[in-house]
């Protein structure tokens, strides 16, 4: 531990251990871990010498996470613009459709199927962003263009917002 109380504010408890582990340029060694690593590493007579590769540079490599492109990540902004234009169409379109199609189902009916293709963009996003979160970005922008064509608000885009505007 550092007798400097200032510098102990700024440092936790094992931090050197993380910084041995860390990949990157390779970071001065304390002389008695290099002394220790390098008289491992000699080999006895007559012992063949495979090549290696630094144990400590290559441990967390692959398990540091990548992060999104910034084409998918506009492209996922494109998207959830629409998605979000396609709830605000189904509700206008829902709400302009009330009056003619009460002849035909119950209110009760009609107001459940209503929220519910209110909420089918917004489910649909949030379900493909869940469920493709490991996958590769194609997959995630194919699942959200496959949604953007299927869930078009029909009753905005042919009736004008059903009268409701």
């Amino acid at each position: 531990m550092n007798s400097d109380p200032e510098d102990d504010a700024l440092s936790w408890e094992g931090d050197d251990a993380l910084e041995a582990r860390r990949p990157g340029p390779r970071r001065e060694q304390a002389p008695d871990v290099a002394r220790e690593r390098s008289a491992a590493q000699r080999p006895a007579d007559g012992d063949v010498v495979p090549a290696s590769v630094d144990s400590t540079r290559d441990t967390d490599v692959d398990d540091v996470p990548q992060g999104i492109g910034t084409a998918t990540l506009v492209l996922l902004g494109i998207f959830g613009g629409v998605y979000l234009l396609y709830t605000i169409g189904w509700a206008i379109g829902g709400v302009g459709m009330q009056a003619k199609a009460m002849f035909m189902l119950p209110a009760p009916l009609y107001l459940a199927s209503m929220w519910i293709a209110v909420l089918a963009p917004a489910l649909w996003f949030i379900a493909t962003l869940m469920l493709t979160r490991g996958g590769r970005d194609w997959v995630r922008i194919s699942a959200l263009v496959v949604g953007a064509a299927l869930l078009v608000p029909w009753p905005f885009v042919v009736a004008g917002g059903g009268g409701a505007l």
